[in-house]
């Protein structure tokens, strides 16, 4: 029972991950110790749709592109409110672009392209300029870059926000890419964290560059606010719709669906990675349900709803989810590692031990993976091959091997 309640205290799958995450934030400076320069916000807009009366019954974030005439925004925040707005104009932000005095809004003629799969609509406002950032250094790389739709960050990468405004929050915020999700046959997300612990809502991430990369999603109600999604944008169907007659106002967008983008597999998921209390998971749960029933299974997703399963003590169906990851994607380390962990919990030791080895097979250093194995293996009554795990652990990370040797009561290695 002792070594059962052993491999039971070490860090649950779901848990490890966030962890590893928060650590590989915590260990670079929030914002790499820069102010956030004002060049990065000269391309952001307040969209505004107007009644019939001229009073404002809605206001958004925009984002002017690199052609002129161009500009994006949220679909879902550009829709709100129809048909009570009869016109829609754009503004640049002052609060943002450093602008003296009122600027005079510009009308959006036509409705280019709606993209619910990226919750993004592309209007055209004839008179905005194209938004250049041909100047703007990057602090990091101490080079200069043309303004434009960036290629994907990096995990770890430190970016930037523009949110709508949320209470007396600044719409500009830093950012850290914390992974990127693959959702099968929908965009690519990618979930960012929030080092100010503000939230996001519906707005746009530019990388260290003032590039933009994609569009952030509006979190559902209750959502952890250290995180957010984000989507990549799409830069081919921008240009393909920029060449071509739009919809004009207010024909355009006059009974958009409320909830397209949520009820997409990548909504889905999105807005389940975003809900990290447990009182949560049961509807995490029921969105991860939906996003495999309407985009079919994949890796990502699998480890995601294992890991939720096996927070709440559903074991066998967390063993499910891991060992279906595991096949689709026979290289992908966490998978073998949190199915270890769950067949440990189970009490299939020989059986942890083999997803371990696996998952070591993938990443020979990766020290937690060591540490489970050496458990698995004396909890499966292999004691000296346990002590050559022990053994080997030293050597990749003294401290955890010293606690494990200690936990096991094994001798001191000999020199």
């Amino acid at each position: 029972m002792h070594l059962v309640a052993a491999l039971r205290r070490t860090v649950p799958p779901i848990r490890l991950a966030l962890v590893v995450a928060a650590c590989m934030a915590a260990g670079m400076k929030t914002g790499d110790g820069a102010t956030v320069a004002p060049a990065a916000a000269s391309c952001a807009l307040q969209l505004a749709g107007r009644d019939a009366s001229g009073n404002t019954v809605l206001q958004t974030v925009a984002y002017a592109l690199d052609q002129p005439g161009l500009v994006l925004a949220p679909l879902s925040g550009a829709s709100l409110g129809r048909p009570r707005w009869q016109r829609l104009q754009a503004t640049p932000d002052p609060a943002l672009a450093g602008v003296s005095g009122p600027e005079r809004p510009i009308e959006v003629t036509e409705i280019l392209l709606e993209d619910p799969s990226r919750d993004l609509v592309l209007l055209r406002a004839p008179g905005i300029e194209a938004c250049d950032e041909s100047g703007t250094s990057d602090a990091d790389a101490g080079s200069t870059t043309p303004h434009g739709i960036a290629p994907l960050p990096a995990d770890g990468d430190s970016l930037i926000g523009i949110r709508n405004r949320d209470g007396y929050r600044p719409r500009l915020f830093q950012a850290r890419l914390e992974r990127r999700i693959s959702t099968g046959s929908g965009p690519e997300l990618m979930r960012i964290r929030i080092p100010d612990g503000g939230g996001a809502s519906a707005g746009f991430l530019l990388d260290r560059r003032h590039r933009l990369l994609g569009s952030i999603l509006a979190p559902p109600a209750g959502a952890d606010r250290l995180f957010a999604c984000a989507v990549p944008i799409d830069r081919a169907s921008i240009e393909v719709a920029a060449g071509r007659p739009g919809r004009t106002l207010p024909d355009a967008l006059t009974q958009p669906p409320p909830d397209e983008f949520a009820r997409t597999p990548a909504g889905l998921i999105a807005q389940a990675l975003v809900l990290t209390r447990d009182d949560q998971t049961d509807l995490a749960l029921r969105l991860l349900d939906d996003a495999v029933r309407l985009g079919g299974e994949s890796d990502v997703l699998l480890v995601e709803r294992g890991s939720r399963r096996f927070r709440i003590g559903r074991t066998e169906a967390a063993i499910q989810d891991f060992a279906r990851a595991a096949a689709l994607s026979p290289r992908l380390h966490v998978a073998h590692f949190n199915l270890g962990v769950a067949l440990g919990s189970a009490g299939r030791f020989a059986e942890a031990a083999e997803a371990f080895d696996r998952a070591l097979r993938i990443d020979p250093g990766h020290a937690q993976t060591r540490y489970q194995l050496a458990l698995a293996l004396y909890a499966d009554r292999r004691a000296d091959r346990a002590r050559d795990e022990c053994d080997r652990l030293e050597r990749v990370d003294v401290k955890l091997g010293g606690e494990l040797r200690a936990l096991l009561n094994l001798p001191t290695a000999a020199p």
